[in-house]
């Protein structure tokens, strides 16, 4: 049996929601019923993440691609 890893955006997703509704689109769209509301996750590794543009801050925080651009925006 082997062992599912999620991690969850520590902006947009502090506690850690996931629904399988988020998976019907890509990320990018926030659109729909579901997506709207922005949490953002992923199934795997730190490593897997951070190749798909996740971030860990100074704090050991996980910000996902859309927090990481919105706060280089400001």
């Amino acid at each position: 049996m082997s062992i599912r890893t999620f991690i969850f955006c520590d902006i947009c997703n502090p506690q850690g929601l996931r629904s399988i509704e988020f998976r019907r689109r890509p990320r990018n769209d926030r659109t729909g019923r579901r997506l709207s509301d922005g949490r953002s996750w992923i199934e795997g590794t730190i490593s897997a993440a951070v190749e798909n543009g996740w971030s860990i801050n100074s704090e050991g925080k996980h910000i996902c691609p859309v927090c990481k651009e919105h706060m280089q925006l400001e």
